[in-house]
C-alpha cells in the first residue's frame, strides 16, 4: 500500500526523462542493500558495451567531465535504465508492485523487464547494444549507413532475444494501448510515432489507476499527470524525490 492508502489500481510510469543526474542513485546506494545489490549486477552486465564503466559516470562528481557523459546517448540510456530496474527492485523488496506499467521512449526497456517480458540478460543486451551502435565501444562505424543503419542493427539484435507476453498490462507510448503478443517483433522495439502519453493515461484511468509511481531520475511524468486526468491532481509519486514517504508507507521489510 502507498502512502496515503488510495484505493484503486497503482501504475508504475518508467520515464524517459532527462539524462540521469550524477549522484541520483546515491542516496538509495548507501541507504539499501537491494538497491545497491541490483545497480552493481545491472552496471556490470552493461559495462562490456561502454567506453566506461557505469558506476564511475553515474556517481561521477556533478560538473566533471566523466559526469557530463551522461548528457550522451551512449551512456543515457544505460543510465536510465540500470537506475529505474534497481529501482523497482528496491520497490518489490518494500512490497509496493504495481498493476500495470508504461514506459516512455528510453524507459521502454525498464518497463518491459518489469512486465515479464525480458530476462534482465536480454534487457542488459538490448540496451547496451544500442548504447554501443549510438556511439559507444566499437561503434557506429563510418558506414553503418546512419540512423537507418542503426535502426537495422538494433533489429537485428532484437531479432536474437525470447520475448514472453507480458504478465503485466504493458501500456504502449505509441499506440496508449496495452501490448501484447507484438512484443516478439523487432519492429515493436524500433518504431517511432508520436508519444501518447494523455491517452495512456486516460486509458490507464479509466480501467481504475489511481496512483501512479515514476521510476527514474526526476519526475516529469508525474507534473504532467494533473493536466491529463479528468479530475485534476491525482496520487502521484517520483521515486527519486519521494522515497522517504513511500519506504515510510511501506512498513516493515
Amino acid at each position: 500500500m502507498l502512502p496515503d492508502g488510495s484505493k484503486g489500481r497503482t501504475a508504475f510510469l518508467f520515464s524517459a526523462g532527462a539524462p540521469s543526474r550524477p549522484g541520483a542513485a546515491r542516496d538509495l546506494q548507501t541507504a539499501f542493500p537491494v538497491f545497491a545489490e541490483a545497480l552493481e549486477d545491472l552496471c556490470a552486465r552493461l559495462d562490456p558495451y561502454l567506453e566506461l564503466p557505469l558506476r564511475s559516470v553515474l556517481f561521477a562528481a556533478g560538473g566533471s567531465r566523466t559526469a557530463a557523459l551522461l548528457d550522451r546517448a551512449p551512456f543515457a540510456g544505460p543510465a536510465v535504465f540500470a537506475l529505474q530496474v534497481a529501482q523497482y527492485r528496491l520497490l518489490g523488496s518494500w512490497g509496493v508492485r504495481p498493476d500495470v506499467v508504461f514506459g516512455q521512449a528510453a524507459g521502454r526497456m525498464a518497463a518491459a523487464y518489469a512486465a515479464g517480458v525480458f530476462s534482465p540478460a536480454e534487457a542488459c543486451h538490448a540496451v547496451g547494444t544500442l548504447a554501443r551502435l549510438l556511439g559507444g565501444r566499437g561503434g557506429p562505424a563510418p558506414h553503418s549507413g546512419g540512423p537507418a543503419g542503426v535502426v537495422a542493427a538494433y533489429g537485428r539484435t532484437l531479432a536474437t532475444l525470447h520475448p514472453r507476453a507480458p504478465r503485466l498490462p504493458l501500456v504502449s507510448d505509441v499506440t496508449a494501448r496495452p501490448v501484447a503478443g507484438e512484443t516478439a517483433e523487432p519492429e515493436f522495439w524500433v518504431g517511432r510515432g508520436p508519444l501518447r502519453f494523455a491517452d495512456a493515461v486516460g486509458r490507464m484511468h479509466r480501467e481504475g489507476v489511481r496512483t501512479w509511481l515514476e521510476l527514474g531520475p526526476g519526475d516529469r511524468l508525474t507534473r504532467l499527470l494533473a493536466d491529463c486526468l479528468p479530475d485534476g491532481p491525482a496520487a502521484a509519486y517520483a521515486l527519486d524525490r519521494d522515497w522517504p514517504a513511500l519506504r515510510a508507507g511501506a512498513g516493515p521489510v
